[in-house]
């Protein structure tokens, strides 16, 4: 079963709360980083930190110190606190979509939050599916599987693929796949199990790993960065 704790869809609604409202916010990064069990847990929550918000939030606007709109890059304009009770009334789908005997692959996962959830993209979406294997409630996919979404972004993965020669610019998705997987295989070959347990190493921490290296390599040369290596 591909099932949260619970039946109440909190669970879900606190991964949608993140990903899609406070990813990257003075408010996720603070101590005061909580589980809301209820909407109106939120909003009672909200209430009395308005004057925390007011202070820590960018220019002493509150919606900022709980919203970054630009977390994955580009700027979101529907990202706002208006969501929260969006998710509120969404948390159930999850459970009536996927209550079934047999798990969901990453790949129908990741179409049914792009199309179903509000104001989640590919990449959000990438990223709930990441949460959702490292929880448990998923199971790990195959590189070949994580590579096709890869291509799937064409996002910052791909491009640092690029960047270090793995693939061409206009590779299909099966070179893609391909690249990633063989590139995966390397690192376990390479990777002692002492470094590779150190650093949680999986796909998921590979294709975030590989995100990295095209912000570094945006300001510096990306062969500066591998001599560093």
């Amino acid at each position: 079963m591909t099932q949260f704790p619970g039946e109440d869809g909190v669970e879900f609604f606190n991964i949608l709360a993140f990903r899609g409202v406070f990813f990257g916010s003075p408010f996720a990064q603070s101590d005061r980083y909580k589980k809301f069990n209820t909407l109106a847990d939120w909003k009672k929550f909200q209430a009395e930190g308005l004057e925390i918000a007011r202070t820590e939030g960018k220019d002493g606007e509150e919606e900022r110190y709980y919203v970054k709109r630009n977390c994955y890059g580009q700027t979101q304009t529907d990202r706002s606190t208006e969501l929260l009770s969006v998710y509120w009334d969404q948390r159930l789908l999850w459970s009536t979509t996927f209550n079934k005997p047999t798990k969901p692959t990453i790949t129908e996962v990741h179409k049914w939050l792009k199309s179903t959830i509000r104001n989640i993209g590919s990449l959000s979406a990438l990223l709930i599916c990441g949460d959702l294997i490292e929880a448990g409630i998923l199971s790990m996919p195959a590189a070949e599987e994580w590579g096709g979404l890869i291509h799937t972004l064409k996002m910052g993965s791909k491009e640092s693929m690029e960047r270090l020669g793995l693939i061409r610019k206009g590779a299909s998705k099966l070179e893609v796949s391909k690249a990633f997987t063989s590139l995966d295989l390397a690192l376990h070959q390479e990777l002692k199990k002492e470094e590779k347990e150190a650093m949680n190493y999986n796909v998921i921490m590979l294709e975030h790993a590989l995100c990295k290296i095209k912000r570094l390599s945006s300001r510096r040369p990306i062969l500066d960065i591998l001599q560093e290596i």
